[in-house]
């Protein structure tokens, strides 16, 4: 972990979802092949995925299948809603981590760029909307992560504006500038897919494993 200036409790705690609560790559990277297989273009590897992966597919679908981003969009829905309730897995200690943050009454949320309908799926699925005050998916504000948009809606929600003590907890640079741009405490979590080495921007705390976030809310 790096040197922080964290000295007391956040304002509320915003995550993002996929890479960072929960481990739901394979249904994405597998779905995104499958889209690619259907309109006949190259299969990606699973690190090209993840360069488009991280922005919402609003944003990225339109510049890979061009005119045909619509018929791509209803092929990986199709074939992700087919599994994805059934591969998602919580990395170890998120339940305990979100218990914790309910206990110190820290308004608590999630901002992704996941679809917002799949994304409510996967968190009742888990059993988990009790632990959130706020969700906000991809489609519904203006624009998605990292614009200033889904803060704004999540914030309002719950009657806070954006300050260093909002924080915002991410797997991906997207997330680091997410955080960042709109003036909020940034944490960036290794992972599998991404490494401090990995990243550009810095982000105001570096942790390990996303559970090690409980030692910083005592």
């Amino acid at each position: 972990m790096i040197k922080t200036s964290v000295k007391s409790l956040p304002n509320a705690i915003l995550f993002d979802w996929d890479n960072t609560l929960v481990n739901n790559w394979d249904p994405i990277f597998f779905s995104y092949n499958e889209t690619l297989k259907q309109l006949g273009l190259k299969k990606q590897s699973n690190k090209e995925t993840l360069k488009n992966a991280k922005y919402s597919l609003r944003e990225t679908f339109p510049k890979i299948f061009k005119k045909d981003w619509k018929i791509a969009k209803e092929v990986f829905y199709k074939s992700f809603k087919k599994i994805h309730l059934k591969k998602i897995k919580p990395f170890p200690g998120v339940e305990t981590l979100l218990k914790k943050i309910n206990k110190k009454k820290i308004p608590c949320g999630v901002i992704s760029n996941k679809d917002g309908i799949l994304l409510r799926k996967e968190i009742n699925k888990l059993g988990w909307k009790k632990y959130f005050d706020v969700l906000v998916g991809a489609n519904e504000a203006k624009k998605d992560k990292p614009s200033k948009f889904p803060l704004l809606l999540a914030l309002k929600k719950i009657s806070l504006k954006p300050n260093k003590k909002i924080w915002y907890v991410g797997d991906n640079e997207i997330d680091i500038e997410f955080a960042k741009r709109n003036k909020c405490y940034s944490i960036f979590v290794e992972n599998k897919m991404f490494k401090r080495k990995d990243i550009k921007k810095k982000p105001d705390l570096i942790l390990k494993k996303i559970v090690n976030l409980k030692l910083y809310i005592n």
